[in-house]
């Protein structure tokens, strides 16, 4: 836990604020969406019939640009989904690809770059709920890619702007118990909190004391 605190201190102090260009305004257009399909090298596209789910997703509603792509979190995918952003004028950005938790934060980045609302995206994974679970099954996991796809989309039409907000922090913590453990929480806690320390005995240490 102390190594950790040390670490996280770190890399806070390196980090920089990226800006991103003015985000434009899509409150009054109706939805654009941009369907990316990645083929994640094999992982999806050995099970997946990825060419017809972006065909099948190109004729779902509010959908102006389907394409597949080898790796949609890389460079060149990135990069690819910030050009037609611009090039379409797409107000929301579907990726099916794999789960959320890995990649989400790279593609909101791409949103944000290409003037987007990072909050604008959504994400179907298709790796873990299809390809990996139904790998025997080619016709049956690309059907259910099909039905996560048009759910998907769905969702992504009804998207609404949202922005973080920064709020106020009180920097005051309460530990209760002066044991080796409490003792321990209280140190790492006070630097950066001014820490208030509760033991029901007179003396602290817990189980160490002598």
């Amino acid at each position: 836990g102390a190594v950790a605190s040390f670490l996280s201190e770190s890399r806070h102090t390196q980090t920089t604020t990226r800006e991103y260009p003015e985000e434009k305004d899509i409150s009054c257009e109706p939805p654009r969406i941009g369907v990316f399909v990645c083929r994640c090298g094999a992982n999806i596209a050995r099970v997946v019939k990825v060419n017809d789910l972006v065909d099948y997703a190109a004729g779902l509603p509010n959908v102006v640009c389907s394409e597949e792509q080898v790796f949609a979190c890389s460079d060149t995918g990135q990069q690819a989904i910030m050009e037609r952003i611009g090039e379409e004028n797409l107000n929301r950005v579907l990726v099916a690809a794999c789960t959320p938790r890995t990649h989400e934060p790279v593609f909101r980045k791409a949103c944000a770059t290409a003037g987007l609302n990072p909050y604008l995206l959504e994400m179907a994974n298709i790796r873990e709920h299809c390809s990996w679970v139904h790998s025997r099954q080619k016709e049956d996991a690309t059907q259910k890619a099909k039905d996560i796809m048009c759910m998907s989309v769905a969702r992504a039409a009804a998207l609404r702007t949202l922005h973080e907000k920064v709020v106020p922090i009180n920097k005051q913590a309460l530990v209760i118990g002066g044991g080796v453990a409490g003792l321990s929480s209280a140190w790492m806690l006070a630097r950066h909190h001014e820490v208030t320390l509760f033991e029901r005995n007179d003396y602290i240490g817990g189980h160490s004391h002598t």
